[in-house]
């Protein structure tokens, strides 16, 4: 990252002048002074001349998939840099593809560079990838001939555990080839890769450190090939080449070994701190809506820095009402640390079952200005008015996924969503980027229209980023609310402990079940009571399985003693839907309906040899449920990534 300094901040160096000293010229300073302030001034300018002779790309692009909705909702929350786009506006010839790994492309971007800026002679080329996924992908950026009547002049690639790098060179035609096994990913899905090509020799470099080197001769350059980066996804459907490279640069000069361990540092930053852009003011996280009531909603955001904020709202537009969020600028500054830049607030004073706009202003500490854009929301119904949510699981680590659950939902307009917990894989404290990178990526187009009611999973079982980008009702982890003529239980099954009789969640819930009034009721953790999973509870193929999570299965006898309908879980990466239960036994008189979700985005998983006897219906593959509630009337319906109705059920009590 470059740094530019202004006159004011070298004067620094010298002293300022005091109030009484303004007509006086500089400030005065002994001999001492001045020659221990003259070494700082030339420390600081050969750092600065340092700082400026940095090499500077001939092109760099940060890869961000377009994760918005459709139509009038379509909406880009804040300020993003521009994305590599091909320089043929209206016709162009087909390009020949280029088989990798025994894989056609599924993606590509062609000529995006122009040809005549791209070098002639020594060159770098650094990657940034992110691979978080259990199936093989690949990216490949390749300087080729356009119909590949010749081999590539160079190509850059990876595919599952592989790196490749060739330059064709005088010597060899066929180009020189650096195969690299990749053993270690730096917090364990990152690479750096840089490829270095100085003076007749190849070299290849993995998270700053040199893997391989090779003396291959002067490279031939060919002046009528393009530039051009494909993708191959065909084992990750609608798996986008953002998700993979996050960020391309290109050089016209070789970089050195510690300007390459700089590049990777200033990256593992980023990561660190959830930054999208190294250099831009924009949001990293929301507007985020949670915990809708009848007159109020609570909105989450982040920016890559400290911020004030204005949020203005109203029923129609031009928006006539504002809130003023102070400024959290002394406290970021005095320590610095990204979640000092998460605000939160609460809208109140609204009507219920009423549409709203809204929109978030933010100003950072140099008066620069940025904003959400123009949103939508609405709050809770009254309790004998009809409505509808949705209900994910297991998000995880594909925003790709997301993207196309989030569109279907939108779809449907639900009143709100649950989300059944492992929003990430593993977002835990020291794992802040998946937050970032990768849900709100992938939701914030939801989230910043329709609020979220969510449960922790193992994935965020610490409650540490949880915790900040909600805001929820006491007690923490677990809390209860009403919506309609239905009341939800949301528990931290991560405390199996508290799910036995005694334990702190099962003595609440208990509380809250019997003095529920609520015509249907709703248990919503992360965790199987029930499930026919293959493996999670036993070896099912050696026929061994307890059939489910037996910590968990302990608070069960209080959803069957107070009447809970439904129950959502997640954790297991299928659906599952089971016949009503009591007592350990099918009873479609009183038992308690199971349903596990967790089809958001994680890993899929599989199911045991056999049909579990609770079983009503199992699907394997990522998915989403609605549910719709009219007095004593309940609609319930499953859906595929595509849109088709997997599962339906209907309820109606007397």
């Amino acid at each position: 990252m470059r740094k530019f300094f202004t006159l004011p901040s070298i004067r620094t160096l010298f002293g300022r002048k005091s109030a009484e000293q303004k007509g006086e010229g500089f400030c005065r300073l002994n001999a001492i002074d001045i020659f221990y302030r003259s070494i700082i001034l030339l420390t600081f300018l050969l750092s600065s001349f340092s700082v400026f002779c940095q090499p500077k790309p001939i092109a760099e692009y940060y890869l961000w998939p377009d994760y918005t909705l459709p139509g009038n909702a379509k909406n880009h929350i804040g300020p993003k840099l521009p994305q590599p786009q091909s320089n043929f506006d209206k016709v162009a010839t087909g390009t020949t593809p280029i088989v990798f790994f025994s894989e056609e492309p599924t993606d590509r971007l062609v000529d995006f560079v122009e040809n005549g800026k791209l070098p002639k002679g020594d060159f770098t080329v650094e990657l940034w990838l992110l691979v978080h996924v259990n199936q093989p992908v690949g990216a490949l950026l390749t300087f080729k001939d356009k119909f590949l009547r010749e081999e590539p002049d160079w190509l850059l690639g990876y595919y599952d555990k592989e790196l490749l790098f060739s330059v064709k060179s005088e010597k060899n035609s066929y180009g020189n080839i650096i195969n690299q096994e990749i053993k270690e990913k730096w917090s364990k899905y990152f690479m750096h890769v840089v490829a270095v090509y100085e003076q007749g020799e190849m070299r290849l470099y993995l998270n700053g450190a040199l893997q391989q080197k090779q003396a291959i001769g002067q490279r031939i350059h060919s002046e009528n090939y393009q530039l051009e980066l494909a993708a191959y996804f065909e084992n990750e459907p609608y798996m986008d080449l953002g998700n993979l490279v996050k960020s391309l640069k290109i050089y016209d000069e070789s970089l050195a070994q510690e300007e390459i361990e700089t590049a990777f540092e200033n990256h593992q930053q980023m990561v660190v701190q959830g930054k999208l852009y190294p250099d831009l003011f924009h949001f990293t996280a929301g507007p985020y809506l949670n915990y809708a009531t009848q007159n109020s909603i609570n909105v989450i955001w982040e920016a890559d820095r400290a911020t004030s904020a204005v949020i203005e709202y109203g029923e129609k537009l031009p928006l006539e009402n504002k809130i003023q969020v102070e400024s959290n600028f002394a406290l970021s500054e005095a320590n610095e640390r990204p979640e000092h830049f998460i605000n939160e607030a609460s809208i109140t004073g609204l009507e219920p079952n009423k549409k709203y706009f809204y929109k978030i202003t933010l100003t950072d500490a140099e008066g620069k200005q940025i904003d959400s854009g123009t949103l939508t929301f609405s709050t809770a119904v009254k309790e004998a008015e009809p409505f509808a949510f949705a209900v994910i699981g297991d998000t995880e680590a594909r925003p790709h996924v997301n993207d196309r659950v989030a569109k279907l939902i939108w779809d449907e307009r639900p009143n709100f969503c649950l989300n059944l917990g492992d929003l990430t894989d593993g977002g835990k404290q020291r794992q802040k980027y998946q937050w970032n990178y990768e849900y709100f990526s992938g939701m914030t187009q939801l989230h910043s229209r329709i609020p979220v009611f969510p449960v922790a999973g193992n994935g965020e079982g610490d409650l540490y980023w949880y915790n900040r980008y909600h805001a929820l009702p006491e007690p923490e982890g677990y809390y209860s609310f009403k919506y309609g003529n239905a009341e939800f239980f949301m528990l931290n099954s991560n405390q199996r402990e508290d799910f036995a009789p005694g334990g702190e969640q099962y003595e609440w819930l208990e509380e809250k079940l019997k003095n529920s009034t609520a015509t249907w009721k709703f248990v919503a953790h992360h965790h199987a009571p029930y499930s026919a999973d293959e493996d999670d509870y036993g070896d099912s193929w050696k026929g061994q399985s307890d059939m489910g999570d037996l910590a968990v299965r302990k608070i069960v006898p209080l959803y069957e003693k107070y009447g809970v309908d439904m129950v959502f879980f997640g954790h297991l990466h299928t659906y599952q839907r089971t016949m009503p239960i009591e007592a350990e036994q099918v009873n479609e008189e009183n038992g308690v309906i199971y349903v596990q979700g967790g089809g958001g985005g994680g890993n899929l998983e599989d199911f045991a040899p056999a049909r579990a006897w609770f079983s009503a219906k199992t699907f394997r593959g990522h998915h989403y449920f609605t549910i719709q509630v009219f007095k004593k009337s309940l609609s319930f319906k499953m859906y595929d990534t595509e849109g088709r109705l997997k599962d339906f059920l209907e309820l109606k009590k007397e």
